[in-house]
């Protein structure tokens, strides 16, 4: 079963549900819940339904749609009410339907378990909505019957706000929204022009504002056009003055070296390659490409050493199965001929249709070079897969090395509005030590990433497969230069999504083969949606890392058998 058709049964199990709880079938819902495995979670979605049953749901959605989405903090809104409508039609349902109580317990439980389990880096954090997860957290202690641990007095009388009830009818249910809104977020933007204070700064400090401050990114590209940036000049009194948007630093030569090692390329090498890339949206940063791996982990030796029993298994299977495969392609191919050796089974082919081809001639296959390389995200989103990801990538280079397979091994991350590419291993090197020097830290700027690499791969020839291990989720604190006097946007979500996805599109016009490996901490729907944009079907949802190897290794199979003019 391929991960789409389970997918996409996965979907039609949680329409199930939601017609189910709402007893009538053929609505389509704008919303549907999953759990962490990607399973449909069985509560939420039976709450959907039961707002379908109980409420004007035309009614409400259009209030979501038109009202909550056009609003500055459209996904913090939207979620804050649907935390508010589970508890009032839980209570509206609870009567007539007992076991949903169950249900609820059991997702409160499974919820906090999942959020005790992730391990989730500074970026995540930063990006997620805390504020909602902060009630979500506290209401599902609740059902527990644990005490509510909210220490802001805001968001303790937000979380008491938000408990509706089950006699509310629809109206009553906006109207309790809108005073939320009013009394606990006074800067309410909707969608339409308002004599108001803008200031900018470092994309950062920004990303670390909205720990405090819920901002959300679904302002729209028109709105961002008509802001105007004024501030009261010292020397002019009240006088006022545009205040444009200022470009970050980009480090020196001299820096990057100091910070990552020497340089791969020349400096005149560097400057042209810098010139190609770093523009558009990529011009207020800066490539680097370090010839120097730095010191081994021993953290990522530790963890190899520990399971070296199991690793050793693994690569032997490994290597079976790529040498089988690559066996089995140059096998040589008997055809028909008019000379060489006679071929019983074909005499009569002579006699009868006087066919002259009636020996074999043995033709051997040939089996175009093939090269591999392995980009690893190294930004801080690996955190916590630090050790596992290098034991996974040394497994696979030993793999391709005794089958005789070139590998490069390379890892990225951005950092003070640099893309450092970092060479572990190059094609020729037999030694695979360096993979163990793997280090997270930074962001992750895949777009520029991945125009950047085939600068490594310029001295192999042949088929081309390249493997990125990714969460599909490209962010980085240097943001997308300003367009005019309008705002500096993030890198991240969609315009990153974009610039990866036209980057991907770029590589293949090269020729080189793409699959991407994407884990995430990020529930498996979404993260699927955001893998689709960017690879189409070229990509593996990998739940565990510790298949990564032999996840690649049956990519590499089909590319062995079937040859560049097939898919991967």
């Amino acid at each position: 079963m391929t991960y789409q058709s389970l997918s996409d049964q996965r979907q039609k199990r949680a329409l199930n549900i939601v017609w189910a709880a709402a007893g009538q079938y053929g609505i389509w819902p704008d919303f549907l819940a999953f759990c962490q495995n990607g399973e449909p979670d069985i509560y939420l979605n039976s709450i959907v339904g039961l707002v379908y049953r109980h409420y004007d749901s035309e009614m409400l959605m259009r209030y979501i749609r038109e009202q909550l989405n056009k609003s500055l903090f459209a996904e913090l809104f939207t979620e804050l009410f649907w935390l508010g409508l589970e508890n009032a039609a839980y209570e509206k349902e609870i009567s007539c339907r007992p076991a949903l109580k169950d249900l609820r317990y059991r997702h409160a439980k499974r919820f906090l378990a999942e959020d005790a389990s992730v391990d989730i880096s500074l970026q995540q954090l930063m990006l997620r909505q805390e504020l909602a997860h902060t009630l979500k957290c506290n209401r599902c202690r609740e059902i527990l019957g644990g005490p509510v641990a909210i220490i802001n007095p805001w968001d303790k009388r937000i979380y008491q706000a938000l408990a509706f009830t089950g006699n509310m009818n629809t109206a009553e249910l906006i109207a309790a929204m809108e005073n939320i809104i009013r009394s606990f977020f006074r800067f309410h933007w909707h969608n339409k022009p308002r004599e108001v204070i803008h200031f900018t700064s470092h994309a950062f400090l920004l990303n670390l504002l909205k720990k405090i401050w819920p901002f959300h990114q679904g302002y729209r590209e028109e709105q961002i056009q008509q802001l105007t940036f004024i501030a009261s000049a010292a020397d002019k009194g009240n006088s006022l003055k545009t205040i444009f948007n200022r470009q970050d630093k980009i480090p020196t030569d001299k820096e990057l070296s100091a910070c990552y090692g020497r340089s791969l390329f020349s400096q005149d090498r560097l400057a042209e390659i810098t010139r190609r890339y770093c523009q558009g949206i990529h011009h207020q940063v800066c490539l680097w490409f370090s010839a120097e791996k730095g010191a081994v982990r021993k953290e990522n030796t530790a963890y190899f050493h520990q399971h070296h029993a199991r690793f050793t298994t693994e690569l032997h299977a490994l290597t079976n199965r790529l040498q089988n495969a690559l066996l089995l392609c140059q096998r040589a191919i008997k055809l028909p001929a008019r000379n060489g050796r006679l071929t019983a089974d074909r005499v009569w082919r002579g006699l009868i249709l006087h066919d002259g081809r009636v020996f074999s001639a043995i033709e051997p296959t040939k089996r175009e070079d093939i090269s591999v390389m392995l980009l690893l995200d190294g930004s801080a989103s690996r955190q916590g897969r630090q050790s596992i990801i290098a034991s996974q990538a040394y497994l696979l280079t030993e793999a391709l090395r005794q089958v005789g397979i070139p590998l490069s091994v390379v890892s990225f991350f951005s950092q003070d509005g640099c893309t450092v590419l970092k060479r572990l291993k190059a094609f020729q090197e037999k030694s695979a030590q360096g993979i163990f020097a793997y280090k997270t830290q930074g962001w992750n700027r895949d777009g520029l990433a991945l125009r950047a690499l085939p600068e490594l791969w310029r001295d192999m020839y042949g088929q081309k497969l390249l493997f990125i291990l990714t969460d599909a989720d490209p962010s980085d604190e240097r943001s997308i230069p300003a367009q005019g006097i309008a705002l500096e946007k993030f890198y991240g979500g969609e315009p990153a999504c974009k610039d990866t996805k036209e980057a991907v599109k770029e590589l293949r016009q090269q020729g080189i083969q793409i699959m991407a490996l994407v884990n995430s901490v990020v529930a498996t729907a979404l993260v699927t949606k955001a893998a689709q944009h960017i690879y189409g079907e070229d990509y593996i949802i990998l739940q565990n890392l510790s298949n990564m190897a032999q996840k690649v290794g049956d990519v590499l199979e089909q590319a062995i058998f079937y040859g560049h003019n097939q898919k991967m």
